[in-house]
C-alpha cells in the first residue's frame, strides 16, 4: 500500500502496521512495503464476522482511526461506532484462532489528552470510586474490586453511549477485548454477585 491511511478498516498484519506507521511519521521516506488492504465496512464486518481469522500472509482486522485534534481524541468511541456499530456486544462471532479487532488511533503529533492529572482524579471515575467504596457497585451493579478499574472505564463507554449499566452489558462489553475464558469468569462473578 502506497496511499496515507484514512480512517477506515484494513487487513494488515503486525508487520504491516510497522510499515504503514513508519511511513505515517516519516512521509516521502522509504520505509518498504506492506500488504495493507483497505476494506470496506460492509467488507470489514464480514470478515469479522466470519471470525477475523489471520490470511495467509497473518493480516486481521485493524481500524485506523485519525486524531488531528482534541475533538476527534474525545470523540474516538463515538466514531469507532460509525464503522463498528456493535462493538459494545460480546462477540458472538469469535471461533478458535480469532484475533481481537485492532484499534490504530493516529495521533497528530501535538494533539494532548484533554486530562492532564492521574486518571483516579477524573470527576466521573471518582464518583465510581467512592460509590465502589461506599457500596461496593459501580452504577448501581456490585462489582468485584479486582476488576473495578477497567470495570469502571466500561460503565464510562456505555454511559456515554447512554446503554443501560447492568451486568449484562458490562460483561458483554469487555468480552470484546479479553480473551474468552477471562471474558465468562467474570460474567459469572457480576452475576452471581448481583443475584439478589
Amino acid at each position: 500500500m502506497t496511499e496515507e491511511l484514512a480512517d477506515g478498516w484494513y487487513l494488515m498484519s503486525t508487520a504491516d502496521l510497522e510499515v504503514e506507521l513508519a511511513r505515517w511519521r516519516s512521509p516521502g521516506t522509504e520505509v518498504g512495503t506492506s500488504n495493507t488492504r483497505r476494506l470496506t465496512t460492509e467488507e470489514a464486518l464480514e470478515y469479522r464476522n466470519a471470525g477475523n481469522l489471520p490470511d495467509e500472509v497473518d493480516r486481521t482486522l485493524r481500524l485506523v482511526l485519525r486524531i488531528d485534534d482534541t475533538q476527534d481524541l474525545e470523540r474516538l468511541a463515538e466514531r469507532r461506532l460509525e464503522f463498528e456499530p456493535d462493538y459494545q456486544e460480546a462477540p458472538a462471532w469469535r471461533r478458535e484462532g480469532s484475533r481481537p479487532v485492532n484499534v490504530v488511533p493516529l495521533r497528530r503529533s501535538g494533539v494532548a489528552p484533554v486530562s492532564t492529572g492521574p486518571w483516579w482524579e477524573d470527576d466521573e471515575l471518582a464518583k465510581l470510586e467512592r460509590e465502589f467504596g461506599e457500596r461496593s457497585t459501580a452504577a448501581g451493579v456490585r462489582v468485584p474490586g479486582e476488576y473495578r478499574g477497567f470495570i469502571f472505564k466500561t460503565v464510562l463507554a456505555l454511559r456515554s453511549q447512554g446503554r443501560e449499566i447492568t451486568p449484562e452489558t458490562i460483561s458483554a462489553s469487555i468480552a470484546r477485548w479479553l480473551p474468552e475464558k477471562t471474558a465468562v469468569r467474570i460474567a459469572r462473578e457480576l452475576n452471581e454477585l448481583n443475584q439478589a
